[in-house]
């Protein structure tokens, strides 16, 4: 069984997904389940960071003519363009990853990268079958892009990757911190190609499903948000697909000011917490370990039965 791993925005190291890996496997040998799992973390992260730095250069170098233009204003300046800390976070770990993906050239460069690491994970993997995708945040637009978009062009790397996964048995999508809703009205995207897919790629187990989708949000990630309601009309019944709930504080700051009654506070003191916790060893990545091994399993039973996780049994 193979498991491969698309990271979104604000990803710095390869490493990113070794405590989610770790639990993962902890929970699927609590089962008692006789299978192989091989783990590879795709990583893009450090493609295009000259352009953030550029694009980071280019306001510090316009802040920085407002206050030699007025001098007057010299125990203001700080004032005159506030935040200046938090505007370069927001550009470094969200804005920043986001907008050069929608660059065509540049998506088609991250996609490439993705697609040789997906390769050579294949072919060190010769008798593994079946494919699992995990993707997070951005990277769940990058596995719609791979996987299922009708508007790739002919020279993009997609045309292999598809190439190579018609070799193999599509069986699950886990999405964490997904946008996809947002991104599926700004982009007009029509779930029902999954349909056509799925009907080439994936193989019904005799539970009555082609593949399994799993779209895991928590509760304080900004950037996560449930997708079924928007797609159910567009997809077939030969798909399953699932929203869980993490049901969590991301982290100390946010319970106490939420117990304080600070909520828009405390919203903005977990939103970075919260939309990367799947992958912190704490738990919060133990909940998302325990329902994505659910996915992996084909324990769909689990999966329908609760879709809301405040803690492990």
């Amino acid at each position: 069984m193979l498991v491969f791993f698309i990271h979104g925005v604000s990803t710095k190291n390869s490493t990113y997904a070794e405590a989610l890996i770790k639990n993962i496997k902890k929970q699927v040998r609590k089962t008692k389940v006789e299978t192989s799992l091989y783990f590879y973390s795709s990583f893009w992260g450090n493609l295009f960071n000259h352009k953030k730095h550029q694009f980071l250069d280019y306001i510090d170098k316009d802040y920085s003519r407002a206050c030699q233009q007025h001098p007057e204003y010299k125990f203001w300046h700080d004032d005159i363009y506030r935040y200046r800390s938090r505007r370069k976070e927001l550009i470094r770990n969200f804005l920043g990853d986001f907008l050069i993906y929608q660059n065509p050239k540049r998506g088609q460069i991250i996609r490439k990268q993705i697609f040789e690491e997906f390769n050579q994970f294949i072919q060190d993997h010769p008798k593994e079958t079946q494919i699992h995708f995990i993707a997070h945040s951005l990277g769940s637009l990058i596995l719609w892009d791979i996987l299922f978009s009708d508007v790739i062009s002919n020279d993009d790397s997609v045309l292999h990757f598809r190439d190579k996964l018609h070799k193999l048995d599509l069986v699950s999508i886990t999405t964490l911190g997904s946008p996809l809703l947002f991104l599926k009205e700004m982009l007009d995207i029509d779930f029902s190609i999954v349909n056509a897919v799925i009907d080439k790629s994936s193989k019904n187990y005799g539970n009555g499903y082609k593949l399994r989708w799993l779209n895991i949000i928590h509760s304080s990630d900004l950037m996560a948000y449930p997708l079924k309601a928007s797609i159910e009309n567009e997809i077939n019944s030969d798909l399953l697909f699932c929203d869980q709930y993490v049901w969590q504080d991301a982290n100390g700051t946010e319970l106490t000011l939420r117990n304080m009654g600070q909520s828009d506070m405390a919203m903005v003191i977990a939103a970075e917490d919260a939309h990367s916790s799947y992958f912190y060893d704490t738990l919060d990545g133990a909940i998302t370990a325990r329902i994505i091994s659910y996915n992996l399993l084909g324990e769909i039973n689990k999966l329908l039965e609760r879709c809301i996780t405040p803690k492990l049994n």
